[in-house]
Parts: structure tokens; sequence; C-alpha cells
């Protein structure tokens, strides 16, 4: 009869390492911009753990070049604890090329990569603009 509780439990814990696993995975998102220079944006909210926002980790793959940035998240303040809380990343797109762009995170990607006008979320102090 002891048995059946400890299977439970046992049940139960495979249930949430499998969840937490699946909540580690990074989100990716390709874009080939136009033939034109300009900027390029991409909206990124912080990975959460346990209700408080996580640093994240970005990889930018474009062409030959790549890039590696960590942004901090914050640790103190209402922009820890709220959501939505993250940065826009701005990438400058400096030649007339279609080379394509594929952009992995430990975020979220809300909205991006596009090349146009700056985002709204700029504006939103738990935001803030990594370039």
């Amino acid at each position: 009869m002891r048995r059946l509780p400890v299977l439970a439990l046992l049940l139960i814990l495979t249930a949430a390492t499998a969840f937490a696993a699946r909540q580690s995975v990074a989100t990716s998102a390709s874009f080939t911009p136009p033939a034109e220079p300009g900027v390029i944006y991409t909206v990124i909210n912080f990975p959460r753990a346990s209700g408080l926002a996580q640093s994240a980790v970005v990889n930018v793959d474009w062409g030959l070049a790549s890039r590696r940035i960590v942004v901090a998240a914050p640790y103190r303040g209402a922009c820890s604890t709220t959501t939505p809380s993250g940065f826009v990343l701005k990438l400058r797109h400096p030649r007339p090329d279609t080379t394509p762009l594929t952009i992995t995170t430990t975020g979220t990607i809300v909205r991006g990569p596009y090349q146009g006008d700056v985002p709204l979320e700029v504006l939103n102090s738990c935001y803030k603009l990594v370039s």
C-alpha cells in the first residue's frame, strides 16, 4: 500500500522535470532583409524562472558573421517581476544585400526581426535598447 504514494510522487516529479526542460528551449527566427541599408529590430522578452526575469542569451548568425550577446535581466524593481519586460535588439544592415539573418535566443521573440521603424516597446520602461 505504501508503493502507491511513492509511485504518484515519482510520476509528478518526472512530469515537472520534463516541463522544466521544455521551458529552456531556445526560440529562433529567420529574416531575409530587403536589398537596401537600414536598421533591423527584434523585440525579445526575458525568460522567466519562478516569476523573475532571467538573463537572456542571443546568438546572431548573419552570413559569415556570428555574434553572441548576453543581456542581463533587471534584478530589482518592478521590471524584474512584471510582464512584459525584455529588450529590443538593434542590428545595422549596412549593405544593400539579401544575406539571411537568423536570431536564436533563450528568451521569447515577440516581434521581428524586421527592417523599419523603431518598435513601440522602446518607450516602455521595462524594455531596453541593445545594439
